[in-house]
């Protein structure tokens, strides 16, 4: 329990870091570049990624669990990891021809070989990509440490290089340059650690195995990464910018959440196979708690205060993206709630293919709408066909978790309540501070001092919440903890 707490404890920084740098990029790179420039970067990062999601074969998912499993065996650990390693530079050979015959069919969309000369860089050195290796081995410290240094090295290099709207390849550059870092740094401590053999490996083992988990990653990358690729090729480059703007800011958000119960992920499939079955509903439970409490009130933030994030962090040019942010504002409790039931339950408990029917549906009705709505209502109609394909795939999720284990408790209806009561408080609040203050900075920050105490105050000592109150003496105890050892 002791390392858990430390896992969240690295996470929930890795995660602050995923939040507070964008802060501070986001307002720069809105003001100096145009949404055109914005909306190049935009495509051809989403283009890359969706190979990147090809080229991974579904390793990501599967390299957690099979790392978690051979851990503790040094000769498997390293088999492992060879032959994982081994068939990524395979599929990524392969999707490497597919990427350059798709950047040949959509070069009129493009029309910078400095853009894609980063992508394809990135691409090359993603074939090395074993972040799995350090998630099954619950390495969150390292992963904490590397990302927030390399992310802090890219901020400051795009406030030095990026001056002008003509500077949007320089800003790709960084995006990819911080990501290569981060590959690469992976790879030499893998070295460093394990001794990799490249000989008689049995690659072609994990193929059937990683295939149901490379569908999924693959129907995941539709909704996470085409979005931009979509819009872009049904409407404009600027266009493309004002939407991904704004879901970049949701998706800022969204990841706080998603990669808090990401490290819980490693943690289930543990007490799964150590057959620690009160365990494992304890924490099932508390997490679908910990989903309500954290999301719903995130969720009510952004709709009430959308105008003025966007008046504060983007440039007068983003203005109408105001209207997007409400549009996306449940993403946050849609999406985390979505990826709990889908790698926390189906995933750890081996029903891959499951979720893999669940994001199926979910992603052709995504693209079906997005084709028509964008076309039609062009970044407001990306936003309603995101929200629509993630209700979704939350919806199957739910109910292939209701069918397979019905008595997994996966809703607490009482904690959702209290999260939405005590949200509503949110609404006379942040009426008042728009009607008495002018600046939308001022704002924010106000309605986040208000509200987040308010928000807490009353789950712990109205609604008394269960776990507010554990969470709160968990914290308190803490404190006290650490105020005797300094004394």
């Amino acid at each position: 329990m002791a390392n858990l707490k430390k896992n969240l404890l690295y996470n929930f920084l890795l995660s602050c870091s995923q939040v507070l740098l964008p802060l501070v990029s986001i307002p720069y790179i809105s003001r100096v570049l145009d949404p055109e420039g914005i909306g190049k970067i935009s495509f051809i990062d989403s283009l890359s990624y969706c190979f990147v999601a090809i080229a991974e074969f579904g390793i990501v998912v599967y390299g957690i669990r099979e790392i978690t499993r051979v851990k503790h065996d040094k000769e498997k650990l390293e088999k492992t990891v060879s032959e994982l390693l081994a068939l990524h530079c395979i599929t990524s050979g392969i999707t490497l021809v597919l990427y350059s015959i798709t950047v040949f069919i959509l070069w009129q969309k493009i029309e910078d070989i400095r853009l894609v000369f980063f992508s394809v860089a990135f691409l090359l050195t993603n074939s090395f990509a074993c972040e799995w290796y350090f998630w099954g081995l619950e390495k969150f410290r390292y992963i904490t440490i590397r990302s927030f240094l390399s992310r802090l090295l890219g901020l400051i290099a795009m406030f030095v290089l990026v001056k002008a709207p003509a500077d949007y390849y320089i800003y790709y550059g960084i995006i990819t340059t911080v990501a290569i870092a981060n590959l690469l740094t992976n790879l030499l401590n893998v070295f460093r650690e394990i001794p990799l053999r490249f000989q008689a490996l049995q690659w072609k083992r994990h193929v059937k195995h990683a295939l149901t988990t490379y569908f999924i990653s693959l129907l995941y990358s539709v909704m996470v990464w085409l979005d931009n690729v979509l819009l872009g090729i049904m409407t404009t480059a600027a266009v493309v910018g004002i939407y991904s703007m704004s879901i970049k800011m949701i998706r800022v958000s969204v990841s706080l959440f998603t990669d808090m119960f990401l490290v819980l992920y490693p943690r289930t499939s543990t007490l799964l196979h150590e057959e620690k079955d009160k365990e494992l509903e304890q924490t099932i439970l508390r997490s679908v708690q910990l989903v309500f409490i954290i999301t719903i009130p995130a969720s009510a933030g952004l709709f009430l205060l959308a105008e003025p994030l966007v008046n504060a962090i983007l440039a007068g040019r983003f203005i109408r993206a105001s209207v997007n942010v409400q549009l996306l504002a449940l993403l946050p409790l849609i999406k985390t709630y979505g990826f709990f039931l889908n790698k926390q339950i189906l995933v750890a408990h081996g029903k891959e293919k499951l979720q893999l029917y669940g994001l199926v549906i979910g992603s052709m009705v995504y693209l079906l709408l997005m084709v028509g709505l964008s076309y039609y209502l062009q970044d407001r109609g990306a936003c309603l066909a995101m929200i629509l394909g993630e209700s979704i795939v939350l919806a199957m999720g739910y109910r292939y978790v209701k069918k397979y284990f019905p008595g997994m408790q996966i809703f607490d209806k009482v904690t959702f309540l209290q999260s939405v009561l005590a949200s509503l408080l949110f609404i006379p609040v942040i009426w008042l501070l728009k009607m008495f203050l002018l600046s939308p900075v001022l704002i924010i920050l106000s309605a986040l001092a208000t509200c987040i105490p308010v928000y807490f105050v009353t789950q712990l000592w109205l609604m008394k919440n269960k776990l507010v109150r554990h969470l709160y003496t968990s914290a308190i105890s803490a404190l006290k903890k650490a105020t005797a050892n300094t004394q």
